[in-house]
């Protein structure tokens, strides 16, 4: 239909890419029309969250013709930090993205074996 606004937010609410170099991944959320105060990136029980309130009307008038649509709602998107530095997570929002760096764990140095002497009495 042509004002089903379900293509444009997706199933799961916004879409969403996620690339990846040898220290990072980049996370790129969608999320035109929305102000940087309805957005909220959160962290919780090594859980991303990135969620926006919608509420959004536009009209136009133009003589006989008449266009009119609205958007409301929560929209919300969960990632799992397995693997990620969650205390190095940074975000911006511009233009309609929000771009979110997600830092990878560096690995634990690997202990070295110990040897354990055996003492007789």
């Amino acid at each position: 239909s042509f004002f089903d606004m379900s293509d444009m937010l997706g199933p799961a609410g916004f879409r969403v890419d996620v690339r990846e170099d040898d220290k990072a991944y980049r996370l790129e959320a969608e999320l035109p029309g929305v102000p940087k105060d309805k957005l909220n990136v959160s962290i919780d029980d090594g859980t991303l969250t990135i969620s926006a309130d919608l509420n959004e009307e536009k009209k136009e008038e133009n003589g006989s013709y008449l266009y009119s649509e609205r958007r409301s709602g929560h929209v919300e998107r969960c990632f799992n930090l397995e693997g990620i530095d969650a205390e190095q997570i940074t975000a911006d929002y511009k233009n309609g993205v929000l771009l979110v760096n997600l830092p990878k764990e560096q690995p634990a140095p690997k202990k070295e074996a110990k040897k354990i002497e055996i003492v007789s009495q």
